[in-house]
């Protein structure tokens, strides 16, 4: 993997070919050497929108209080005129990485993102809330993504079942590539299809897939059920190359997640 310290190193430039260029920042990072008028990353997000993904890890027998602090605080926040962030969702993880909590905010863009920060560090409450939850945390990260523009607009009409969410860390250089593959085959699986989002800041080079089941049992016969759709193996044969790892949770809205 090209090392960040290497990228660190290596000046955002930008090189002549005919009457285009090629960023090479860009080049690395997504992949593909043709000329582009625009950065990759406009190409393939849902312009002005950020996302924050906030990932806890949680201390053994914490958890209810953690839970408990956050259904007193985080309503609120999301619904002030004050804080232009919104909740898009709370989960807490049942299978896989247990004791894990995601949190995904939405910002109008990076000065959406900047004012809310601002905000919320301002209100005792939040403050205060915050503290609370250090002291019952062992790790936490925070990634800043972009949404697919493919990714299809996901209709919350049911409450109940399971959240699937799938991390894929791919190799450098391969972002281009996997968004190419995933617009035609995310089309064979809209029905279950939440949410496709990739880092801009944080852990790079992570994608993040999150689908919606009834229970596991549903989600075993929806995956089965894929294979026997046409152009969805030739989607699994095409981005396997690329990944590096992948890490898959399983999990459950809280009672007060805008997202049920």
């Amino acid at each position: 993997m090209l090392s960040l310290q290497r990228l660190l190193k290596c000046p955002r430039t930008l090189t002549r070919s005919g009457s285009t260029f090629i960023d090479k920042f860009d080049e690395t990072f997504f992949g593909g050497g043709a000329p582009v008028k625009e950065q990759h990353s406009r190409k393939l997000a849902q312009k002005d929108v950020i996302y924050s993904v906030d990932i806890h890890d949680i201390k053994p027998g914490k958890m209810k209080e953690y839970l408990k602090n956050s259904k007193t605080v985080l309503p609120g926040v999301h619904e002030s005129k004050d804080i232009s962030g919104a909740l898009y969702g709370q989960f807490v993880v049942k299978y896989g990485k247990v004791d894990r909590v995601y949190t995904l905010w939405s910002y109008q863009g990076y000065s959406g993102l900047e004012e809310s920060t601002n905000a919320a560090s301002s209100t005792p409450e939040f403050v205060d809330y915050t503290n609370k939850q250090l002291s019952l945390v062992t790790s936490r990260t925070n990634q800043l993504c972009y949404k697919f523009s493919f990714w299809p607009n996901y209709v919350d009409d049911y409450d109940g079942g399971i959240f699937e969410i799938r991390t894929y860390t791919l190799k450098p250089g391969s972002m281009l590539e996997w968004a190419n593959v995933w617009s035609r085959g995310i089309r064979l699986r809209e029905d279950n299809a939440v949410m496709g989002l990739f880092s801009q800041i944080g852990d790079l080079y992570q994608v993040h897939h999150i689908w919606r089941y009834r229970d596991l049992e549903h989600r075993k016969e929806e995956r089965s059920t894929s294979w026997e759709i046409a152009g969805w193996s030739d989607c699994v044969v095409d981005t396997v190359p690329l990944i590096r790892n992948l890490e898959v949770n399983i999990m459950t809205p809280t009672d007060f997640s805008p997202l049920q």
